[in-house]
């Protein structure tokens, strides 16, 4: 009996157990692309029950009948809480942390730390904000996004590429920093796929990227490509289409036409010379056709016969139109251009592998007629374990782009020099296309020899520069890496790495025949190839009260250079044959090739106490082909500490972290091959035979590779569980050995000696606040302001040398005054990059001296400012509300200098809106000075009497032609540099449809608004013409500028 009562108790005891037990599944996503996240935890508050998510992301738990609070988590992501109640399937999405403190950075040799432990300054920008406004360019998605990043841009006409300043500039050469993508050196951002861009770490500081010795001179930009992530099969596409059109232009006047005086000429018919079809116009009125100025006579409509009427096989032939303004004109030449961005990519994840694929296709038709560019990108990274402790990692990247057109940009053959420099403002733009080529092939121009000779005589049609004289360029970038890595045991693992760049690229250009100048062809093709062989050795050790990382390492390098060049000499045999063979004499030639091995060794330590204080350590050597034997071994040795002060604080309410940082490192500048040891260079042939030249230069034989000593603090402080961010360091470099050309006596036979010379010092700061201010249920507003400030100096250069010149400018010659240059110099004392050139002469009172004839007196070789900003910075928002976003970027410059010599010719030729108006009389000033017209210079004589001489307008304004100071402007601009206001499907709909992981549609907007600049007519932040140097050290100059462009659109983006 007792055993049967016992019996029934047990069957009743289990039965209640089975009714308080119930099972719970789902599954957990990311909230940013719907993909499901491996290894999250799911736990039964307050028990030990839980699971972690599979590597799709599901889960199953069994949990007590009573329910509870089940709570998601996984690293770097906001956890949840969800009350169980009577739910049997509970689907999670979780979203980035935005107050997670121990966030982890990618640092130099592709190595992944906790960003606490830095002792130096390194800034983060993710995927969702760089790709805010679909830009393809990597550079220009930085803009306004980083700390002490300064990004100048091009023309957004020529498809225009921007170039980067980190902090500043370091010397007299380049400035610009080193790209690394997942470990491979890359030498052109531009060939980046930014569809596949996970995150960008900008290393800002010497500590930051020492560990790349000779190259980290100048910054170092990782680039992290994207991973697969989650165990499903994902597909991504994404289309983004826009719409450009120009933005700034210069104001043009509409009140005269062409012509250097407002004196009518009329044709006289000639039956001897002329065709009878020209007879009825004996009598009429014509411009001053050889005239590429607009001082001609006030568009009143009267009826002229203009250059049409002179150009057989026009419909206006022998007959007049009339003498009218067309004000858009300029305008009305360039396009909407149209770009077009599809991307595909696939990915999957599972036990032992990981692959990401991604394709995308990039088709632009620019502003400008007849141009376009094409951009196709394959990318393929993945992973896979080939044993239980050894991984193997691929990846491989092309990149093609197609560029094609007449992008021509400066003093010489650009319709940006056309219309703001040498034009007349009557002309229309419809007539000017419809024919400038005539069908027996004749080219046409409005600037045309004479009523009687209608070929072109300074200017070409703009059209047939478009269409006739264009160029072509392909260029092929092939980048892979196959690596290894065995962990010995747990903590200790070592990796061997082998990794190519290759870049190809050929071009073609073309001057048709019967243009201006003789005509010909020209190629050219260079090859570039860099390969890495890598090993590495990594070891960490955490314990309670200590953490240990170190690795040890070296790489050897091998580039390799070649290029060469063919063009035609004395024009083309057959017209319009567009071949070298066609070349009436010998073509000419060049070529070059270099070669160079990099072998370097390097090691680094980290070591830590109870995660409050870090102290790093790291040192390079590099051994260089390029210099002797004897000296071609450089050490670059950093050390770096950080004291988190907040770890003696746990429970301070306010302040959730605290870190004060310190360092010093050295880096240093390479050298380019066959410095030390000049080489003949081929020369243009002559009497058919081959010519070569010896470099009339000497080199200093002990020259070493310039070197910057940098020093570097700072603090970082969150508040508020990290709600709240900020971080702000000061740096000084200390940069020395510069390589400069200085210049020689002529008695010695040589022009300049190569050496070692110049010491300058940069010091400045850079600072952020960000974090999310507001976070509600609905409701998000994540904020980042960054400003920075940057000084160069020149402490010294050599002796007996003070000066060297930077960049040269425009030379130019003043009406009523001599020849008169301007340029940017490196002068001891003075910030690098000061402009001198002319200026006005002054009283004490500051008042400009006018000489006896009216003219302003004016100071040659006198400081203008300088070409680098006092301060940059931006602010970036996004704004999310359930499924809206609202993103924004804004960036600034405060300072900096540029000269606009495209204003100084608008005004001139006559082409400006300040060449039009009353004068301070009210009569207008391009009336004759004899009828109360004219303008006078606001000044005062020597004796302090105010200047009372009215000039001609014309000559007033020429008189202002390399008068620098007056086309000088103050660079300082405000721009809205990217939009985005978006709509992402919800989870809730998506999952009914079956169809689609996450779906989003969004408008977007490239360089919308120019809020604020003082510079007529221009964008000072898209400086890209004719400065004579590299962007990186010259961009202060307009000369012949395209204009400044927006883009607006729509981006689609679906996930399967």
């Amino acid at each position: 009996m007792k055993k049967v009562l016992l019996f029934s108790f047990m069957i009743m005891l289990t039965g209640m157990v089975w009714a308080q037990d119930k099972s719970i599944s789902g599954v957990v996503t990311s909230a940013e692309d719907g993909m499901g996240i491996p290894g999250a935890s799911v736990i039964l508050k307050g028990t030990q029950i839980g699971v972690v998510t599979d590597i799709d992301g599901n889960y199953r738990l069994t949990v007590p009948s009573t329910g509870g609070v089940l709570v998601f988590s996984f690293i770097g992501l906001q956890s949840q809480e969800i009350t169980i109640g009577n739910q049997s399937t509970i689907n999670v999405e979780l979203s980035e942390d935005v107050t997670q403190l121990n966030e982890v950075v990618v640092t130099a040799l592709n190595v992944e730390r906790e960003k606490k432990t830095l002792g130096y300054a390194t800034q983060e920008v993710g995927a969702e904000n760089l790709r805010v406004a679909r830009e393809t360019n990597l550079n220009e998605a930085l803009a306004g996004k980083v700390a002490g990043v300064q990004v100048i841009s091009g023309s957004g006409a020529k498809f225009g590429e921007a170039a980067v300043r980190i902090r500043g500039v370091r010397g007299f050469g380049s400035n610009a920093p080193l790209y690394v993508v997942d470990g491979i050196p890359t030498s052109d951002p531009s060939t980046i796929n930014m569809d596949n861009v996970e995150s960008i770490n900008v290393l800002k500081g010497a500590n930051a990227s020492a560990l790349y010795g000779s190259r980290a001179r100048d910054g170092v930009i990782l680039i992290t490509m994207k991973k697969a992530k989650g165990g499903r099969l994902n597909i991504d596409f994404n289309n983004t289409t826009t719409f450009e059109n120009v933005s700034v232009m210069p104001k043009y006047q509409n009140q005269y036409g062409g012509g250097y005086s407002q004196e009518w000429q009329t044709f006289s018919y000639d039956a001897s010379k002329d065709d009878p079809a020209l007879a009825g116009l004996d009598g009429a009125k014509i411009p001053e056709f050889y005239a590429d100025e607009s001082w001609g006579p006030r568009l009143d409509g009267s009826q002229v016969a203009q250059w049409d009427a002179f150009t057989p096989g026009t419909d206006t032939y022998g007959q007049t139109r009339a003498w009218s303004p067309n004000p858009n004109n300029v305008k009305d030449f360039f396009n909407t251009g149209v770009g077009v961005q599809n991307s595909l990519s696939v990915s999957k994840a599972g036990e032992g592998y990981n692959i990401t694929a991604t394709m995308t296709n990039v088709n632009r038709t620019g502003v400008l007629p007849n141009t376009k560019q094409d951009k196709t990108f394959l990318n393929l990274n993945a992973s896979v374990d080939l044993a239980k402790n050894l991984k193997l990692n691929t990846l491989a990247n092309y990149n093609r782009t197609n560029v094609f057109g007449n992008l021509t940009e400066g003093y010489q053959g650009s319709v940006g020099q056309n219309f703001n420099q040498w034009f007349q403002r009557q002309l229309d733009m419809s007539l000017l296309e419809k024919y400038y080529r005539m069908p027996d092939g004749r080219y046409t121009s409005w600037n045309i020899n004479s009523p009687r000779n209608s070929t072109p005589l300074y200017w070409n049609n703009p059209y047939t520069e478009q269409y006739a004289n264009f160029s072509e360029s392909t260029k092929d970038t092939y980048s892979g890496k196959f690596g290894l890595t065995y962990e010995i045991i747990d903590g200790l693992s070592v990796s061997a790495n082998i990794s190519r760049y290759f870049t190809s690229n050929f071009a073609d250009g073309r001057t048709a025949s019967g243009t201006l100048g003789l005509d010909g062809y020209s190629q050219s093709k260079y090859q570039s190839t860099e390969d890495n062989y890598e090993f590495l050795a990594q070891y960490s050790k955490v314990t309670e009260k200590f953490s240990v990382s170190a690795l040890v390492g070296g790489n050897i390098r091998h580039n390799n250079y070649s290029s060469n060049s063919m063009s035609t000499a004395g024009g083309l045999s057959v017209p319009d044959l567009y071949n070298i063979s066609a070349s009436i004499n010998r073509p000419n030639t060049s070529n070059y090739t270099s070669k160079r091995q990099v072998n370097s060794i390097f090691a680094q330590a980290s070591f830590g106490y109870k995660e409050i204080v870090f102290v790093d350590g790291s040192i390079r050597r590099d051994y260089d082909s390029v210099l002797p034997t004897a000296s071609n071994a450089f050490t670059y040795p950093a050390i770096s500490t950080s004291f988190i002060f907040s770890e003696l604080m746990p429970n301070n309410r306010i302040l959730s972290f605290g870190k004060i940082r310190a360092g010093y490192a050295e880096v240093g500048g390479e050298l380019s091959p066959y410095q030390l040891d000049p080489a003949y260079s081929l020369g243009t042939p002559y009497n058919g035979n081959p010519t070569m030249t010896y470099p009339n230069s000497l080199i200093d034989p002990n020259l070493r590779a310039a070197t910057t000593g940098a020093l570097e603090a700072g603090f970082e402080l969150a508040f508020l569980q990290g709600r709240i961010r900020t971080e702000f360091s000061y740096y000084y470099y200390d940069n020395t050995n510069e390589i400069l050309a200085t210049e020689v006596p002529s008695t010695t036979g040589i022009s300049s000696y190569t050496i070692n010379a110049g010491k300058t010092f940069t010091k400045g700061w850079d600072a952020t606040i960000g974090g999310t201010p507001v976070q509600t249920a609905n409701f998000n507003w994540d904020l980042n302001f960054n400003f920075a400030r940057s000084r160069n100096v020149i402490e010294e250069i050599y002796p007996g040398i003070d000066a060297i010149q930077l960049v040269n400018g425009f030379l130019g010659n003043r009406v009523g005054g001599g020849w008169g240059s301007i340029s940017a110099r490196a002068k001891v004392g003075e910030d690098w990059g000061t402009i001198i050139g002319e200026k006005y002469q002054r009283d004490e009172a500051g008042n400009i001296l006018i000489d006896e004839d009216g003219y302003p007196m004016t100071e040659q070789n006198q400081v203008l400012g300088t070409i680098l900003p006092d301060y940059t910075g931006g602010i970036f928002n996004r704004f999310t509300y359930k499924d809206f976003e609202l993103s924004f970027t804004i960036d600034w410059q405060i300072g900096g200098k540029v000269n606009s010599i495209s204003n100084m010719f608008n005004a001139y030729s006559g082409l400006g809106t300040m060449t039009v108006g009353n004068n301070d009389k009210g009569v207008p000033m391009r009336d004759p000075v004899a009828d109360g017209g004219g303008l006078r210079f606001e000044g005062v004589y020597a004796d302090g009497t105010e200047n009372d001489i009215y000039l001609e307008a014309d000559t007033y304004w020429k008189s202002l032609f390399a008068l620098h100071e007056q086309w000088v402007y103050d660079a300082s601009y405000v721009k809205l540099r990217e939009v985005r206001f978006g709509y992402n499907l919800p989870q809730s709909l998506l999952q009914r449809t079956k169809l689609f992981r996450s779906a989003a549609v969004a408008v977007v907007a490239n360089n919308p608004w120019l809020i604020k600049t003082n510079v007529p007519g221009f964008d000072p932040s898209q400086v890209s013409g004719d400065t004579r140097n590299s962007r990186n050290n010259g961009s202060w100059v307009d000369s012949g500028q395209l204009p400044a462009t927006r883009s607006i659109g729509f981006d689609i983006r679906l996930g399967f």
